[in-house]
This record gives structure tokens, sequence and C-alpha cells, in this order.
């Protein structure tokens, strides 16, 4: 089901995107029988108001057709037709909703993928659940998310507490590269692990903002090791507060109570 749902997240993202690139993408058309579908209103005096283009429209070889802002009523749609124009970009009127939507091609294609990914979510969700009832029935004891937050964050805090009392350099560097190992190498993998139960407390947004928060600790986390490999403690330094900065906000959204 895990794959099913993520196939069809990515198959209706895709699709989404393709139909939602056709609302301001409109075809010219073969002949004048839709001429009227860019008419999208009318003034004071009854005049129609037509749509307009959003940039200059111009043959392969580059002689202009009509310029940016031009009305496409029918005169102007011929001229386009002629010149073997297929399709064009227009501009968004000021209070046309109605007209647009009327107008767009691709709405029930953006409709239908918005609930396949509705769909798509509800199917991870229900994996997810799954995976935790299986985990919750093993005998084997697994952190959970909170837990190694956690202790990401007191790493961290620990590590930068020890280092004003190291006075060389080089132990100084030795000592972040050999901290940040155990972090990078064991718990950072762990809470990666832990995507089943976030996904099941907290569907699929708001793991994904989870998610955002630990990779940004994380690229944190590895600039600090890199910089203290390079022997740039400075910048190892800078890059550690950050990553101490960033657990600090991923403990608070997972609700963990502040040390």
């Amino acid at each position: 089901m895990k794959l099913i749902g993520n196939l069809l997240i990515w198959i209706f993202i895709a699709t989404g995107l393709l139909a939602a690139s056709s609302f301001y993408v409109w075809p010219v058309g073969g002949d004048a029988s839709q001429d009227a579908r860019f008419e999208i209103g009318t003034n004071d005096d009854g005049s129609p108001v037509y749509a307009q283009l959003l940039k200059a429209s111009a043959t392969s070889d580059g002689n202009e057709i009509a310029p940016a802002d031009a009305d496409l009523n029918p005169a102007q749609l011929d001229l386009l037709r002629k010149a073997g124009i297929e399709r064009v970009i227009i501009k968004h009127p000021a209070g046309a909703w109605g007209p647009m939507l009327s107008n767009w091609s691709g709405k029930w294609l953006f409709l239908g993928s918005a609930l396949g990914l509705v769909l798509g979510g509800m199917m991870l969700k229900v994996a997810a659940k799954r995976e935790v009832a299986e985990t919750e029935g093993d005998s084997t004891q697994h952190a959970t998310p909170e837990e190694i937050a956690g202790q990401i964050r007191a790493a961290l805090t620990d590590l930068r507490g020890s280092l004003p009392a190291i006075e060389s350099r080089h132990e100084k560097e030795h000592a972040i590269i050999n901290a940040l190992d155990e972090v990078q190498g064991e718990l950072v993998p762990a809470f990666a692990e832990t995507r089943a139960v976030l996904i099941s407390k907290r569907g699929m947004g708001g793991f994904a903002g989870v998610m955002d928060q630990f990779a940004g600790m994380e690229r944190q986390i590895n600039r600090s090791w890199s910089a203290a490999a390079d022997n740039a403690l400075e910048e190892s330094v800078t890059a550690l507060d950050a990553a101490a900065v960033a657990a600090d906000q991923l403990a608070q959204t997972l609700g963990i109570g502040q040390q």
C-alpha cells in the first residue's frame, strides 16, 4: 500500500502541474467558432472586454504579430491563426475569476489530481499506522521520534558546553568530530527511520514540516563536522550553534519539554 500511495502522489503531482500550466495558456483554435471564450466581460457601455496577451506574440522568424497587452478580439485571433500560432499566454484580468475558470481546459484534471493526492496521502497514513502497529507488537523496544530528537539535542548541548574547557584548537576540532560522528552515524539515521510513526501521528503535512526542520538541523551538523575536519574551528562552532538552535526548534515542534 505504501508503494501504491507514493506512486499515486507522484503521478498526481505531475498531472496537477500539467493541468495548472493550462490556466493561463489558451488555445487559439483552428477557426473562429471558439473565439467567444476570449470575451471575459463587458464595459459599462456594453462593449466587450477581451482577454489580453501577457507578452508579445511573434512568428518563428521574429516578426511581431501582436504586442503585449493586445486585446484578443476576433480580428487579432484571426491574425494569430493565420501566422500559425496555436496557443497564447494571457494576463490575469482583475475580477474575472469566473471566465478564467470556465475557460480553463485543465480544471477537471487539476481537481482529479487534487483528489488523487488526498487518496495517496490517506493510503500512506494507513500504511504508516499499520507499520506502527506491527512495531508496537514487536518485543524489541524502539525509540520514539521525540526520544531520538531529545538525544540529538542533548548531544549538541553537551558538546557545546564542553568546548570552553578545551584549550587546544586541535583538541576542540577533534572533540567536535568525535561527538558528531555518533550523532551522524546513529541518531540521525535512527530519527529518519521513525518516518512511519511521524506520518501516523501527524499526517503527511505534519510529517513534511518535521522533516523540513530535521533536514535543516542535519545540514548544520554536517557543516560543523566538515569544518572541524578542515581545521576551520570558528566555522565549525558557528554551524554547531546553528544546529543547536535547529534542534531546539525541532524539539518544540515535537512537543519535547525544554531542558
